[in-house]
């Protein structure tokens, strides 16, 4: 199981990355499109919070998974957004395609994307405090990382997803919105808390909160991992009782 860090200076940053398609090339082009980060420092139990929507005039398409109750993915459903135009929640048509020519605009805006991605965990690693960045379900984020060259040298990369399903040896993984349920996460205008632990998050902030955004998922991944480091007899304990109840489902 991963530890918190033991030197009071170092510190835990957990990461969620949102990612596009580019509406119209048959998912051929993916771009960021939000990140938010939630850094800890044991030392003195302190917060600070880091976020950026890579706000692009293009429209992509913005995927997300239904679970059932149980954490299982049973579907998704697909709208279109545009950062740049703050326009959100547009219809998807899965025929649609832009013209061949451009394609190649595309995935030029898509690498500036990965660009602004780069510029912002090099920011986050300059003081070279963070030793251990966490997220949840990893495979994204290391793509993510390798296309933006962004060097984690000195960093360790922990996929808490993964980590708990070794731990309590499920076959499946969860999902963070069963998890965080588990927890029973919340968040209101001042503060952000699960079952054992409590932060307060800047004024103004709450609307960055909404599940599946960079922010929301960064500090829902965040107090999972406070219960998970600090209080696991009792999450192991809600998780198995949480496969007996959907073993046979």
């Amino acid at each position: 199981m991963f530890l918190p860090a033991k030197d009071q200076h170092d510190e835990s940053a957990y990461l969620d990355m949102e990612f596009g398609y580019v509406y119209g090339t048959s998912r051929a082009v993916m771009m960021p499109i939000e990140i938010g980060a939630v850094i800890h420092r044991p030392g003195d139990d302190s917060v600070r919070y880091l976020w950026e929507q890579f706000r692009y005039g293009i429209d992509v398409e913005i995927w997300k998974k239904v679970t059932d109750s149980c954490g299982r993915t049973i579907g998704v459903t697909t709208t279109v957004a545009n950062m740049g135009n703050d326009e959100y929640g547009m219809p998807y048509d899965h025929s649609f395609r832009i013209p061949a020519g451009e394609v190649r605009a595309a995935r030029e805006t898509a690498r500036n994307a990965f660009g602004d991605l780069r510029i912002f965990m090099e920011s986050l690693l300059l003081a070279g405090s963070v030793k251990t960045i966490v997220v949840f379900a990893a495979h994204m984020e290391r793509k993510a990382f390798r296309t933006a060259e962004v060097s984690l040298d000195g960093c360790g990369l922990v996929d808490l997803q993964r980590e708990i399903r070794r731990h309590v040896g499920m076959k499946q993984v969860l999902s963070l919105d069963r998890l965080a349920r588990l927890i029973d996460f919340s968040a209101n205008g001042f503060t952000i808390s699960s079952r054992n632990f409590r932060y307060p998050i800047p004024p103004g902030c709450c609307h960055l909160l909404d599940v599946h955004r960079g922010m929301g998922d960064a500090v829902r991944t965040f107090l999972l991992a406070r219960e998970y480091q600090e209080m696991l007899p009792d999450l192991e304990s809600r998780i198995r009782a949480l496969m007996e109840t959907c073993k046979d489902g």
